[in-house]
């Protein structure tokens, strides 16, 4: 079905209110979710939002600064929404970076914040780099396993340019868990390698799946256990099979002033510049377009913008009603 988009973010934000969360945090709240729909990330929008009545209900408090100087932060979230939090801690990274050059905000006790290019990208619009990663339950296999010990353990990296920024957001899965449940709900099947059963054996069905795996082998492994530890023990969360809720999850935000070393002009020109390179590489046959990361997502942005609605599945509506 089609529903456009004022219709259905004030329907979202008038849910928030009424389980108790004031107008402008409603307004954040949903602004994230749009962008995981609009952007065509369908698995982080509003198929998610349902679950947000159990999410607000878990939030124990407001945000608690543990250690704190001029570059780094470590934040206690009381179990917050992610995404308001996540916001905070981003916005405190931004602000010490502007002043020192480099900053870093690691975040415990948090629930989930949907995409972690999100936050990257608000760094990127003050003309900042913005790098975000996380840790999760397990439920990734180390590379020549079969058994799920490590998180989706995502990293967003946001970088500004003249024209679209740069921004990478990716699981160290090959897809992400939110895909499961996803298609889990829609009744579909999952893409081929994504997943293993308890078995060890590769399923396409998401009612069978017990794992998922690594993307790129024993590269996207190794990343996928670096940040393990950095958004783990580092900022004080757990690690591997000491994760048993959602809120034993870290998370680091590292935002870096590029002025410490360059003039910003001309940072952004260069990037800008080698971006237009890359896009006018020799394609290979079959292919329209080489896209920059992020380009392809922020293009379905605008566009859902300017046609003012959006499709989306009548059983999500319904869904979202029923809150």
């Amino acid at each position: 079905m089609k529903i456009k988009i004022t219709e259905i973010k004030q329907l979202c934000v008038d849910k928030l209110q009424k389980l108790g969360l004031s107008q402008q945090d409603s307004e954040v709240v949903m602004d994230a979710y749009l962008y995981g729909e609009l952007t065509g990330k369908k698995s982080h929008g509003l198929s998610a939002f349902s679950g947000i009545e159990k999410k607000i209900g878990a939030v124990k408090g407001t945000p608690n600064i543990i250690k704190e100087d001029d570059t780094y932060a470590l934040i206690d979230g009381n179990n917050g929404l992610g995404i308001l939090v996540g916001k905070f801690a981003i916005e405190m990274a931004i602000q010490k970076s502007k002043a020192k050059g480099i900053a870093l905000v690691g975040i415990n006790n948090m629930q989930s914040y949907l995409m972690p290019g999100y936050y990257a990208k608000m760094a990127s619009e003050k003309d900042m780099i913005g790098i975000t990663i996380d840790n999760s339950r397990s439920r990734v296999v180390p590379y020549g396993g079969i058994e799920p010990k490590l998180g989706t353990n995502p990293i967003g990296i946001a970088i500004p340019t003249q024209d679209t920024p740069f921004v990478l957001d990716m699981a160290t899965a090959t897809r992400a868990m939110g895909e499961v449940r996803l298609a889990k709900k829609l009744g579909e099947v999952l893409p081929k390698g994504m997943a293993l059963d308890t078995q060890g054996n590769p399923t396409t069905d998401p009612d069978k799946v017990n794992a998922l795996t690594p993307f790129g082998g024993y590269k996207g492994y190794g990343l996928c256990l670096a940040i393990e530890i950095l958004a783990g023990s580092l900022v004080r969360a757990k690690m591997g099979s000491q994760m048993v809720s959602g809120e034993d999850r870290g998370y680091l935000f590292i935002v870096i002033n590029p002025e410490i070393f360059v003039d910003i002009g001309t940072f952004k020109q260069e990037i800008s510049e080698l971006l237009k390179e890359v896009k006018v590489a020799k394609k290979a046959k079959g292919v329209e377009e080489i896209f920059i990361p992020g380009e392809h997502a922020l293009r379905n942005f605008a566009e859902a913008r300017e046609k003012g609605e959006i499709e989306i599945f009548e059983k999500i509506v319904d869904d979202i009603k029923k809150i």
